[in-house]
């Protein structure tokens, strides 16, 4: 189980400090879902909904939209951040969502979860549950970036967060295949016969893929991800990181670790102000995909 599924970790500090997604990101969803002739908009379910922060923008889209995470606790910060709404959220595995029938849903996304997820289960019951016009719509962003002013602060950024001497050895199991882009998914779908896959990644700073079939469209801007930043709110993000938690669970006695690497890159930036707004290109991936002919 991921650390952000256990009752010890704080769902309302997720909820108040990880970003939201483009709503043009609901918008493009679903014109990539309408290609397909029938394809309706009745019901949406975010997989791995964490504290249901994309399942509110599929609002926008979607008749009727169900949020699922294997956590109560994260569901709760969700019922609590969106008591007004008529979203339905369900405790539930991403790999079996048995309170769904055959073929009865249009689209299923997953935000920033699926490498939480046991992939090939995963996709055999999105098949299963996914209507035969349906759509499977996997994105997510591994948390790191470019600082267009600050260039010097990218591999920081990336060594505190991968480093076997930083933080890297102290994420829970799945997180490498979103730092690879979700490229094993994409082969997935290949293997089991998907169709019109469509696997986007921004900037071009992901690791490269040696697979001529799976290469992912290299896009000129983001789609993903909609989150400015002041070095203040990036630190508020980055104590929301999982690897954080188990880390000082090993090391209660030490600094937070977010604050030494903000400050170091302040330091490496010659910033003083925590409120100064960054010019920030985050990574994202974007993978969309239709289930194969029954």
């Amino acid at each position: 189980m991921a650390t952000y599924s256990t009752p010890a970790y704080n769902s309302a500090n997720y909820q108040a400090d990880r970003p939201s997604y483009r709503d043009s990101l609901v918008d493009k969803i679903v014109n990539f879902h309408k290609k397909t002739p029938g394809a309706a908009t009745d019901l949406a379910v975010d997989v791995a909904t964490g504290t249901g922060i994309f399942a509110r923008q599929l609002q926008r889209g979607f008749t009727k939209v169900i949020g699922t995470d294997i956590s109560e606790n994260m569901l709760e910060s969700a019922r609590k951040a969106d008591n007004k709404s008529e979203i339905e959220y369900v405790q539930s595995p991403a790999e079996s969502l048995d309170f769904l029938k055959d073929h009865s849903v249009d689209v299923i996304t997953v935000a920033t979860g699926a490498h939480w997820i046991e992939v090939e289960k995963f996709v055999a019951e999105a098949k299963r549950v996914l209507k035969p016009t349906g759509s499977l719509v996997i994105f997510g962003y591994p948390g790191f970036a470019h600082f267009v002013d600050y260039p010097q602060c990218d591999k920081m950024l990336k060594d505190y967060g991968l480093g076997d001497d930083k933080l890297g050895s102290y994420w829970d199991a799945g997180r490498e295949l979103l730092v690879a882009g979700y490229r094993r998914y994409h082969q997935a779908f290949v293997d089991n016969n998907w169709s019109d896959i469509f696997r986007r990644i921004y900037p071009d700073t992901f690791e490269k893929e040696e697979s001529k079939q799976i290469q992912p469209i290299i896009g000129d801007g983001p789609v993903v991800m909609d989150f400015q930043v002041t070095w203040r709110t990036l630190l508020a993000f980055l104590k929301t990181w999982s690897t954080l938690a188990i880390y000082h669970k090993k090391f209660p006695e030490r600094e937070n670790a977010a604050d030494v690497i903000v400050r170091e890159m302040m330091a490496a930036a010659g910033a003083t102000d925590m409120n100064e707004k960054l010019n920030v290109e985050w990574e994202e991936v974007l993978l969309m995909a239709h289930p194969p002919s029954q």
